[in-house]
C-alpha cells in the first residue's frame, strides 16, 4: 500500500507513562487477527514515523495483511513528554504502549516488537519481562561502541578476502581497482589530518548507554521464550560488531541460535535500510516471515 493513501482505520491518541503523556498512532487490522506489531523508535532525532517514513510505510504494508500496528513516541522523543534516558531504560514506555495497544485493539493477544539499531537492542533487553511479547524483529542491533567505524571496516574486509567470490571477481577484473586506489589515497589524507574523538554512527541515539551492556543483551536473548528475526544490512559495517559478539563464546552462539530464531541478510541494506530497493526487500521478506510464523 502506498503511504500517500489515507486508510480509514488509523487514529492518533495520547496515553500515560509514569505521569508523562505519550503520543501513539494505531493502524487497525482485521478484527479477527490477534497479532499486533508495536514499533519502537531508536533514540536521537527520530519519531514514530521513522527514517524516510519507513515505520509508516511498514505499518500500512502489515495492515494490508490484517495485522494491527501501533507506532508511538517514547518519553522525550517526538511529540511525547518526559526525558529520554536511553534505550536501556525504556521498559516502562514499551509496557505502557502494549497496555494501550490492547485497549485500542482488543483482539490483539500476541505482540511483535519491531525496532532497529538501539530500538532492536531495547526489544532484546526487555521482551522477556513482557508476557504479551511473542516475537522480536531486530534490525541491525546496536551492541556497543567498543569498535570504531574504521575497525569495523577492517574486520569487514578481512572477512571478505576469505571468501571465494572475492577472488573470483578479482581475477575476472570485475573490481574497479582505480576506484579502490583513489579511495585509499583519500583515507591516507584523512589519517594525516588532526584526529578528532571517534563516535560510532548513531552515537546520539545511544546517549546514556553503558559502554558495555553485552551481558544484559545475552541475558535478554537467553530468557526470551519467543522467536527473534534478525534483519541485517550487508552495507552496515558495524553489523560486523554484532557478528563478532555473537561468535565470541559458546554461550552467545547458543543464545543466538535458539530454535525459532532466524536471520535474513538484506542485500544493499545499510543501518536503516534507506535504499528503496533494500527497504522493499526487507518489507517483503519480513512480511512473508510474519505471515508464515503467525498467520497460518
Amino acid at each position: 500500500m502506498n503511504d500517500a493513501q489515507s486508510p480509514t482505520r488509523e487514529s492518533a491518541f495520547a496515553f500515560d507513562c509514569k505521569g508523562s503523556s505519550l503520543i501513539g498512532f494505531l493502524h487497525g487490522g482485521d478484527e479477527h487477527c490477534d497479532v499486533g506489531v508495536l514499533t519502537i523508535v531508536p533514540g536521537g532525532p527520530q519519531y514514530r514515523i521513522g527514517v524516510g517514513r519507513q515505520l509508516l510505510r511498514l505499518a500500512r504494508r502489515l495492515v494490508a495483511d490484517g495485522i494491527h500496528v501501533m507506532r508511538f513516541d517514547q518519553r522525550g522523543l517526538g511529540d511525547s513528554e518526559g526525558d529520554f534516558k536511553g534505550f536501556q531504560h525504556t521498559r516502562d514506555d514499551i509496557e505502557a504502549a502494549i497496555a494501550e495497544f490492547k485497549i485500542r485493539a482488543p483482539a490483539v493477544k500476541r505482540i511483535i516488537l519491531w525496532g532497529g539499531c538501539d530500538a532492536a537492542s531495547a526489544a532484546i533487553l526487555h521482551a522477556h519481562k513482557l508476557p504479551d511479547v511473542v516475537c522480536i524483529i531486530a534490525g541491525n542491533p546496536f551492541v556497543g561502541s567498543s569498535t570504531s567505524p574504521l575497525k569495523a571496516q577492517q574486520m569487514h574486509y578481512l572477512a571478505r578476502i576469505r571468501q571465494k567470490s572475492f577472488w573470483k571477481k578479482l581475477f575476472k577484473l570485475e573490481y574497479k581497482l582505480s576506484d579502490y586506489a583513489s579511495g585509499a589515497i583519500k583515507k591516507v589524507r584523512q589519517r594525516l589530518k588532526p584526529k578528532k574523538p571517534e563516535t560510532a554512527p548513531g552515537s546520539q541515539a545511544q546517549a546514556g548507554a553503558r559502554t558495555d551492556f553485552s551481558a544484559d543483551l545475552l541475558t535478554g536473548l537467553k530468557m526470551f521464550n519467543g522467536k527473534i528475526l534478525f534483519l541485517m544490512g550487508d552495507r552496515f559495517l558495524l553489523s560486523t560488531e554484532f557478528d563478532r559478539l555473537v561468535s565470541s563464546s559458546p554461550e552467545w552462539v547458543a543464545a543466538y541460535n535458539k530454535p525459532g530464531n532466524e536471520r535474513l541478510d538484506i542485500k544493499g541494506g545499510d543501518q536503516v535500510f534507506s535504499n528503496q530497493d533494500a527497504q522493499e526487500r526487507m518489507f517483503e521478506l519480513a512480511g512473508e516471515w510474519i505471515r508464515k510464523s503467525y498467520l497460518t
